[in-house]
């Protein structure tokens, strides 16, 4: 009855290495947050969750009564990509405000003593 179910949530979804993935993630042979990095190995965040979405849409749509252990694991598989989607877009917006070396010295004028030039003195 698990398997039926998804089959049910994964059928055609693209591209099959996402699909393979999602099917171990589903069936609890891999953990979300081990299938989420595979994923994002294979492919990039958008195309990720374009697929997680879809399962999502999948599971409130498609599931019948004896499908809750499976639409358990899709909530935790979405959950755990929101998660780890907003920590990349942290550690991003982190890098891009975070000084780089040297920028503090291009950013102010220079000033006597600032270059490797002996001071007049």
């Amino acid at each position: 009855m698990e398997a039926e179910a998804i089959t049910r949530l994964t059928e055609g979804l693209q591209p099959p290495a996402i699909r393979a993935i999602l099917v171990q993630c589903l069936t609890g042979e891999i953990a979300p947050s081990i299938a989420i990095s595979r994923l994002l190995a294979v492919e990039g965040a958008p195309t990720v969750r374009a697929a997680i979405d879809d399962v999502t849409h999948r599971a409130a749509t498609l599931s019948r009564a004896g499908d809750t252990m499976v639409r358990d694991r899709v909530d935790e598989l979405t959950q755990i990509f929101i998660e780890k989607v907003s920590e990349l877009a942290d550690m991003g917006d982190e890098t891009k405000s975070r000084p780089g070396p040297g920028s503090e010295r291009k950013s102010r004028p220079l000033g006597p003593g600032d270059r490797d030039e002996p001071r007049a003195g």
